[in-house]
C-alpha cells in the first residue's frame, strides 16, 4: 500500500534533482570542449567556474587569449533571442543571459576571443537571409542573425551595460547547440572518451571508464574549489586549473594501465606449465587475475587498498624481483604475509601476479 502510494503522488519538491543536474551537465560538457581541444592539439589551461563556467587560457604575452563558455541546460524547447535576453525584474546587473556573457567582453577587453553560451537546446531564430537556424546548425555567431533578433539581443546589453558597448560583441558572442541530452549526457560522455581512447590504440579501450572518471573527479574537484587564498597564476591552476598537460598526464597513466592480463598471460602460463601447473589451477589462478584487474580498475575500495598494499611492497623490496614470475611470487609472498580476501572473486596471489607483472611494464 505505501509503496503504491510513492507511485501514485507527485512529490511537492524537486528542486534539489533539477540543480544537480544542472550542474552535473555543466561539468560533462566542460569534459566534452576539454577533449575536444585535445584532440585538436590545443594548447590551454581550463578553469572551472571562474569568472564564468568554463574558460580557456591559450597563449602568452601578447598572443594570450580567453574563450569563456556559459553552460545553459534546458529540459525542453528551444532558446530564442528573447528568451537570451529576458531580464528579471529583480537582481543585481547584468541581468540577461546574453548581458551576463558579454561580461566578459566588458571586463576583459581585447583579451576575449570568444565569449559563448552552449547548451543542449537549439537556438531558434532567423539569419540575415532570412533562412532559419537549426539544430545542427553548430557555432552561431549573434551578429549573424536578423536585424530583429540581433536587435533583441544587444537591447537586453544596452540595458544591463548603460552607455556604450563594446563593438567587438558582433565579433566574440557566440551561440552553440551540443548534441547532450538531458537524460543520458553521462552515457554520451563515456562513449565519447571510450573513442576518444580507442583512437589512442583499441587496446586502452578497457581503460575509458577509469579515465573518464579521473577527468570527472579533476573538473569537480576545479570547480568546487574557492580561489579567493590564490596570489599568482600557478596558484590559481592548481585550485581551479586543468591543462592540456595535465589531461595528457592522465592519458599516459591510462596506457600504463591499459593492458589487460590477458597480454601478458601467455608468458606467465608457460613458465608455470614448466613447472608442473596443471590446466584447472591455471584456468583459476588466470581468472582470479582478470577479476583483480577488474575490480581494481572499477575503483573497489578492497582491490584499491589490495593494490596500495601491494605497491608499497614492490617499492620497499625491488631487490626480491627474481629471474622466474615463481621465484618472485614466493620472496615477495613471503615479505608481504599476503593473504586472500574475504568473498572477493579472486586471491592474494592473483593480486601480487598482476602487480608485478605491471610493475615490469
Amino acid at each position: 500500500m505505501a509503496s503504491k502510494a510513492l507511485i501514485a503522488k507527485k512529490p511537492r519538491e524537486q528542486g534539489g534533482s533539477a540543480a544537480s543536474r544542472a550542474f552535473d551537465f555543466q561539468m560533462h560538457a566542460s569534459m566534452a570542449r576539454i577533449l575536444d581541444a585535445y584532440q585538436n592539439g590545443e594548447g590551454f589551461v581550463a578553469y572551472f567556474d571562474f569568472f564564468d563556467d568554463l574558460i580557456f587560457l591559450t597563449g602568452d604575452g601578447d598572443d594570450a587569449a580567453i574563450c569563456f563558455y556559459q553552460m545553459k541546460s534546458r529540459a525542453s524547447s528551444a532558446w530564442t533571442p528573447t528568451r537570451l535576453a529576458s531580464r528579471p525584474a529583480k537582481g543585481d546587473l547584468p541581468k540577461s543571459i546574453v548581458g551576463k556573457i558579454y561580461h566578459n567582453l566588458h571586463e576583459f577587453g581585447v583579451l576575449v576571443r570568444k565569449a559563448a553560451i552552449i547548451s543542449n537546446q537549439h537556438l531558434q531564430a532567423k539569419y540575415l537571409d532570412g533562412s532559419k537556424t537549426g539544430p545542427d546548425d553548430g557555432e552561431i555567431l549573434l551578429s549573424a542573425l536578423s536585424a530583429d533578433d540581433h536587435g533583441v539581443l544587444v537591447a537586453a546589453i544596452e540595458a544591463d551595460f548603460p552607455g556604450d558597448i563594446d563593438p567587438r560583441h558582433s565579433e566574440v558572442l557566440v551561440y552553440e547547440r551540443i548534441a547532450l541530452d538531458m537524460q543520458s549526457f553521462r552515457q554520451t560522455l563515456l562513449g565519447m572518451v571510450t573513442e576518444f581512447a580507442n583512437a589512442i590504440g583499441p587496446e586502452y579501450a578497457v581503460s575509458a571508464q577509469p579515465l573518464y572518471q579521473a577527468l570527472l573527479s579533476e573538473i569537480s574537484r576545479c570547480t568546487g574549489t574557492v580561489a579567493s587564498s590564490a596570489k599568482t597564476l600557478a596558484d590559481l591552476k592548481k585550485q581551479k586549473g586543468l591543462a592540456a598537460s595535465d589531461v595528457g598526464a592522465l592519458v599516459e597513466q591510462m596506457k600504463r594501465r591499459g593492458r589487460t592480463p590477458t597480454e601478458w598471460w601467455p608468458t606467465v602460463e608457460t613458465e608455470l606449465i614448466a613447472d608442473g601447473w596443471k590446466t584447472i589451477p591455471l584456468r583459476r589462478l588466470s581468472l582470479s587475475c582478470l577479476e583483480y584487474w577488474r575490480a581494481r580498475e572499477r575503483g573497489d575500495a578492497i582491490a584499491l587498498d589490495l593494490h596500495r598494499a601491494l605497491a608499497e611492497l614492490l617499492t620497499e623490496h625491488p631487490s626480491l624481483m627474481d629471474d622466474t614470475i615463481i621465484g618472485t611470487m614466493v620472496a615477495y609472498k613471503i615479505a608481504g604475509s599476503i593473504s586472500d580476501p574475504v568473498g572477493e572473486p579472486y586471491t592474494g596471489q592473483a593480486a601480487l601476479l598482476v602487480e608485478t607483472m605491471e610493475s615490469l611494464g
